[in-house]
């Protein structure tokens, strides 16, 4: 399902191994995982799935200080990340500080979306997918990554479901955009690595989203892609231990070094 709504096949079958096995990755599940995606994008298309279309990335010749700006990047991604669960993990218990009623809940935050809506206008309601598209070739405000993670705060932390992989799009394009020129980055690259370094941190899923960024962009940026995944999948992990108090066993591993000794 996330390969077909994204049209990424392969990042789907990567994610459904990814977020099921927590890094544990069993290959033997490579081959349905493979064809399910496969067949399913197959028919999606055949039934009228309109392709997702990007940008290439091209950041230009490799140097040091690009590798700086990079890594820059990945940390201000995975800070991002960090705020956007933050903020979603912990809006629920605001509204429980004001009633436990979940009929009231949806009127509270039907209402305050219907305020927000009417004072910032219609850009953050919805996927949000032309927006995102602008993103890549104006640079916009970073207040509308900030407006985006309130209204889907507002949202899911009442009774409202919805998924969390598209906001994180939104934000990281968003906010990669706004920052192209502060960190002296082109316009698309910026805001492609951003929409995907966000959805890193956030979901802590490092594979799936070089995958993602694979298929979306292409493979010309390689180092980049890898460089920003990493950095924000590792800003990722102090979520963990400052809210949770734990540090998950598969990102220990980041943090940890063993030696094993013959006998």
């Amino acid at each position: 399902a996330f390969g077909v709504i994204y049209d990424v096949p392969f990042a789907g079958a990567i994610l459904g191994m990814e977020l099921v096995l927590k890094g544990k990755f069993h290959y033997q599940a490579l081959i349905p995982a493979f064809l399910t995606t496969v067949f399913s994008n197959e028919i999606a298309n055949i039934i009228g799935n309109n392709e997702v279309v990007y940008p290439q990335l091209n950041l230009g010749e490799l140097s040091i200080l690009l590798l700086l700006k990079l890594i820059l990047l990945g940390i201000i991604c995975g800070v991002a990340g960090f705020i956007f669960n933050l903020v979603l993990d912990n809006s629920s218990k605001l509204y429980d500080l004001v009633t436990k009623n979940p009929y009231i809940k949806a009127i509270l935050g039907g209402g305050i979306t219907i305020v927000l809506f009417l004072i910032i206008g219609n850009n953050y309601n919805g996927l949000g997918q032309s927006f995102i598209n602008d993103s890549f070739s104006n640079r916009v405000s970073i207040m509308d990554s900030i407006w985006k993670i309130l209204f889907t705060a507002v949202a899911l932390g009442s009774v409202f479901q919805g998924g969390r992989g598209n906001p994180t799009f939104f934000v990281g394009a968003t906010l990669g955009s706004s920052v192209s020129g502060l960190i002296n980055l082109p316009l698309e690259s910026s805001t492609a690595l951003g929409m995907i370094g966000v959805f890193c941190s956030a979901t802590s899923l490092p594979i799936t989203s070089i995958a993602m960024a694979l298929e979306y962009f292409g493979g010309g940026e390689m180092v980049a892609i890898m460089i920003v995944m990493t950095i924000s999948y590792i800003i990722s992990g102090f979520y963990d231990i400052l809210v949770k108090n734990k540090l998950p066993k598969e990102k220990g591993k980041l943090f940890e070094g063993s030696v094993h000794k013959n006998k």
